[in-house]
């Protein structure tokens, strides 16, 4: 589960409905896309009510001439109800009344408009008018609805709008709170490389210290080929981004998040960030474990473990030492499907007497059901890190 997509569902799950962010607090173990599936059921019940009366309005809409809805629509039936007329008007109608509104009234409109039922209205606005709206929901720093749009923008208005978005920071908020995560390797291609690389850069600054989980979550939502070209350019910055990185993940409690694109990236990569130091502190390495026993990475882990120096595997194996039994049957199954006894096993000699006995029982389970060339092989490394005897 995505701890920061959860959060992200969360913010825009108070927006629609009015309340506090901490009142829902209560909803961060929820599935994402649970969150989301809730939301879009509350979208779907409130552009239900009153169908048919806005169906009737946008009716009588059409026989309007433009210069007489605009004032309507400012002073009579306000943001809410535009958004709902403007949902069940002809495009081409309501994209000639959007370049007549205020921007800051189009903003407010927004923000009621789902844009699932408006492809083709925002389809049909200007490049220069959607620039001027995303202006005027910035100045109120309203992400949550310009992150909504973007998915249903051209790459031309995405570019046009970054353009005029100087700060990385904002153009991270905006991102985090993009609908479709799957649309966000097309967008990350879209923007110019030295953004990305500076929004990157931004979790060495301290005074960003707030932004740090949205620009986690840039490289925790794209796809295998992006999450190791964008963690390759982090690491390509120095360890001190990469310490940034460790440290942001261990305070907002987001190496759920992390350890999938620590997988996907290059092997030298990986080798230097298993290797840091901050990697090794007890309490950071406890986490990572309970992170990989909860989601099921144990493969994922193991195979880190084999760029570890002597350092790190004892550091694994101090935090390992404190997990139950149970956990230890699951590292050991992943070993056996990755074939990566050689780490696991040099892992398990350092832990003590008694737990590498309970290791020693789990193996031998699995003897009456692997085939016997494996056996040998898992067998040939427990002699070679000496926990069985030649005559054992």
């Amino acid at each position: 589960m995505s701890r920061l997509a959860s959060r992200a569902e969360l913010v825009k799950l108070a927006l629609l409905t009015g309340a506090d962010e901490s009142q829902l607090a209560y909803l961060e173990a929820v599935p994402s896309e649970t969150l989301r599936q809730l939301r879009i059921a509350l979208l779907e019940r409130y552009a239900r009510q009153q169908q048919r009366v806005i169906r009737r309005l946008a009716a009588f809409a059409r026989w309007l001439p433009v210069w007489l809805i605009v004032p309507l629509a400012r002073w009579w039936l306000g943001p809410a109800l535009t958004a709902r007329i403007a949902g069940e008007m002809p495009a081409p109608q309501a994209a000639a009344i959007t370049q007549r509104l205020d921007p800051a009234f189009m903003a407010d409109v927004a923000t009621w408009l789902d844009p699932r039922r408006a492809r083709e209205l925002i389809r049909l606005v200007t490049v220069d008018r959607i620039v001027d709206v995303a202006l005027a929901m910035l100045a109120r720093r309203d992400y949550v609805t310009a992150g909504r749009f973007v998915e249903f923008l051209s790459d031309d208005a995405v570019r046009a709008v970054a353009e005029k978005i100087p700060d990385e920071g904002e153009l991270m908020q905006i991102v985090f709170h993009v609908e479709s995560k799957n649309r966000l390797d097309h967008l990350v291609r879209v923007l110019p490389a030295e953004r990305v690389r500076a929004a990157i850069l931004m979790v060495l600054d301290p005074a960003r210290r707030p932004l740090w989980p949205k620009i986690l979550s840039l490289v925790t939502h794209v796809g295998y080929s992006l999450k190791r070209e964008l963690g390759d350019l982090a690491a390509s910055q120095g360890d001190a981004v990469l310490d940034a990185i460790v440290q942001a993940a261990q305070e907002e409690d987001l190496w759920e998040d992390i350890l999938p694109v620590v997988a996907c990236l290059s092997p030298e990569v990986q080798a230097r960030v298993v290797e840091l130091e901050a990697i090794r502190r007890p309490q950071v390495m406890r986490r990572i474990l309970q992170a990989a026993d909860a989601t099921n990475a144990w493969p994922d882990l193991i195979s880190l473990v084999q760029w570890m120096g002597p350092a790190g595997r004892a550091a694994v194996a101090d935090a390992i030492s404190a997990l139950p039994e149970d956990t230890l049957r699951r590292v050991a199954y992943a070993a056996l499907l990755r074939e990566q006894w050689e780490p696991t096993l040099d892992v398990v000699r350092r832990l003590p007497p008694e737990r590498q006995q309970e290791c020693l029982r789990i193996v031998e389970h699995y003897r009456a059901h692997a085939d016997v060339e494996t056996m040998a092989r898992i067998d040939r490394r427990l002699r070679h890190h000496g926990l069985v005897t030649e005559a054992a």
